[in-house]
């Protein structure tokens, strides 16, 4: 599909606008998996065979790069290469999921009608967010949750920041409200904020939903209300009411607190997997922006998987009576599934991580916090804390119990430390343990163990990059015989277009020193006249000019000394220019030489000279 037929379907700004809401780490999660290593995410490729990571991903940048196989560009790119999908086809679906509105005229009749009813789905929550945060806020019916929240130590920042509300006592204060706003009863039915009930002979009568209950906001990464949790303040039943399911909201596939924990995720490396609201806020409060709860319901796996989009490893924080501990297991074991490590932490002396923190403070639940048992640790203890094995028998059984679990270790190094832990604990040899764990991995026909696993970045030493050595051939769009380009020339142009990159005002200054068509790599040329057209990046284009980009972008290049860099690099291409033209006018000498145009050939030997004299 040519760039024109992009155009064509979809404006400009509609596809910046769904290239800036996309989240490319968030995306090539689901299919790579991926550890932060300084500003920059790694993992396996997922386009050629390796052992060693050396797919680069660069959040703040939002663009990927293979340093091995040198795949590279935008989310657009990966989702084109990964899934064989045209331009158009990835831009439609990243806008779905992100919430972007295409021009209709490219929808089906089925997808305008779900656009127009999503869209309606979320003026109603929007308006209902509204409706019970002003009751909390202004209004004498929202005392008893203004009473409530200043109890829990919530102050109006959090309140804002969460989305807080309290829902009134009474049938239709919502109902009410929203008919005036023109919402019909049946669309607050549909929305899950509303029920009907059938009255003989009378027709249906509708009721609100939340009623006498302070209200959590469920919001999407967009801030954005997708579903409420509401709590009662007394002792009536159910403790917690969440919104109904519905066409567009399944509580399996969210997490409360998800809106600002995504970025705190990242940035700490974990993910704080806890059971209530509540704790999740006084943790953001407290200092950990990577706090966030399951929705009324035991960890899902679509949970499991959005966990693994922002980090390899989760700590669950649950309640420490047999139900949070049972919740804990069953957490760990779908964590571990879907490929993420599970540490499990339990806290003494408190009910919850909030009361934890209010009694005893933020340095002794960050000392908890170090404490963390893995899930393999967590579940021993568990096992032998009513009844220690006493006898050979039993501490074999042990063993078996605990080795479908070790078994699902990829790391060798980690396996054998759970060996060792089992042996030391059981008074058993290593050599015991891993033979009780490998008859069993031989009878329920486990393949083989990976023998190595390594996280290492590749350093890249500029080795296979765009196939270059010392000398360039450019197989760009290679159409048409492509000039060779020797290393120097390579490189200068790199850090040149690097240098455009990061500060686009020295633009005027490369264009009076060499023009605007010096350059010779095709794809350094096209990406030029972006930014010197409009200063932007290209959203898409051939493959090639995309993975160049990306190795622009995500190479580790020391470019503090910007000014000097600059100068070397027009010098440095200058001078290439010098050595070319020379090159050109010896040739051309040689054939009037040949020809016998001895007059010729002495003025262009004469011109060599001046060239050479001059550096021009």
């Amino acid at each position: 599909m040519n760039n024109r037929l992009h155009e064509e379907f979809i404006p400009e700004e509609i596809i910046e606008e769904v290239r800036l809401r996309t989240d490319i780490v968030e995306v090539i999660s689901e299919y790579v998996s991926l550890q932060r290593k300084g500003k920059n995410y790694w993992g396996l490729c997922p386009f050629h065979s390796e052992k060693t990571p050396s797919f680069s991903v660069a959040a703040e940048k939002q663009m990927f790069y293979c340093f091995g196989c040198n795949a590279g560009g935008n989310v657009f790119s990966f989702v084109m290469k990964k899934e064989n999908w045209s331009f158009l086809e990835s831009v439609q679906n990243l806008a779905n999921r992100y919430g972007v509105s295409l021009p209709e005229k490219e929808l089906s009749p089925y997808e305008r009608e779900e656009n127009r009813l999503r869209r309606r789905w979320e003026e109603i929550h929007e308006l209902a967010t509204g409706y019970f945060q002003n009751i909390l806020l202004s209004l004498p019916e929202g005392e008893p949750g203004r009473v409530y929240f200043a109890q829990r130590g919530v102050d109006l920042d959090t309140i804002k920041n969460f989305r807080l509300g309290y829902a009134p006592e009474g049938w239709d204060g919502l109902l009410t409200y929203m008919q005036e706003q023109g919402v019909q009863p049946q669309e607050l039915v549909g929305a899950g904020l509303a029920l009907e009930k059938e009255a003989s002979g009378k027709g249906s009568r509708f009721y609100d939903r939340f009623r006498n209950r302070v209200l959590f906001s469920i919001l999407d990464r967009r801030y954005h209300t997708i579903a409420f949790g509401g709590r009662v303040l007394d002792d009536s039943l159910p403790k917690y009411l969440n919104s109904s399911e519905s066409r567009f909201y399944n509580k399996g596939h969210h997490l409360y607190g998800i809106h600002r924990a995504h970025q705190g995720i990242r940035e700490e490396g974990y993910a704080l997997l806890v059971e209530g609201y509540m704790d999740v806020i006084a943790l953001q409060n407290a200092g950990f922006p990577n706090a966030v709860a399951s929705l009324g319901t035991a960890l899902t796996r679509d949970q499991a998987i959005l966990l693994r989009r922002h980090a390899q490893r989760v700590v669950l924080l649950y309640d420490s009576d047999e139900a949070g501990v049972q919740a804990a297991l069953r957490g760990g074991e779908i964590l571990r599934d879907a490929g993420l490590r599970a540490d499990i932490l339990t806290l003494n002396g408190a009910k919850d991580p909030d009361e934890f923190l209010k009694s005893y403070g933020l340095e002794e639940f960050r000392k908890s916090l170090s404490q963390a048992l893995t899930y393999v640790e967590f579940k021993y203890r568990i096992l032998v804390r009513n009844r220690p094995p006493q006898t050979i028998p039993e501490k074999a059984e042990l063993v078996i119990k605990l080795a479908p679990d070790i078994l699902k270790v990829v790391s060798p190094v980690e396996r054998e430390g759970y060996e060792r832990f089992l042996s030391l604990e059981l008074g058993l040899t290593l050599e015991a343990v891993q033979r009780e764990i490998a008859s069993q991995e031989q009878k329920k026909g486990k393949k083989e163990r990976e023998q190595e696993y390594s996280h290492q970045k590749q350093v890249s030493s500029g080795k296979n990059r765009d196939n270059i050595k010392d000398t360039i051939i450019c197989q760009a769009d290679a159409a048409q015989p492509q000039p060779t380009v020797y290393l120097g020339v390579y490189r200068a142009e790199r850090m040149l277009l690097r240098l455009l990159l990061e500060d686009k005002v020295l633009l005027p200054r490369v264009i009076e020193k060499l023009g605007e068509s010096f350059w010779k790599l095709s794809a350094h040329q096209q990406i030029f006249n972006f930014l010197n057209q409009d200063g932007g990046l290209p959203a898409y284009g051939n493959e090639t000019v995309q993975s160049c980009l990306a190795s622009l972008l995500l190479e580790e290049l020391d470019i503090s000394q910007s000014e000097r860099l600059l100068e070397d690099c027009i010098k440095g291409i200058l001078s290439t220019q010098v050595e070319e033209r020379v090159e050109d006018l010896q040739a051309r000498m040689a054939t009037l030489e040949k020809s016998g145009d001895m007059a010729g050939a002495m003025a262009l030997l004469k011109e060599i000279g001046e060239r050479l004299k001059r550096g021009k």
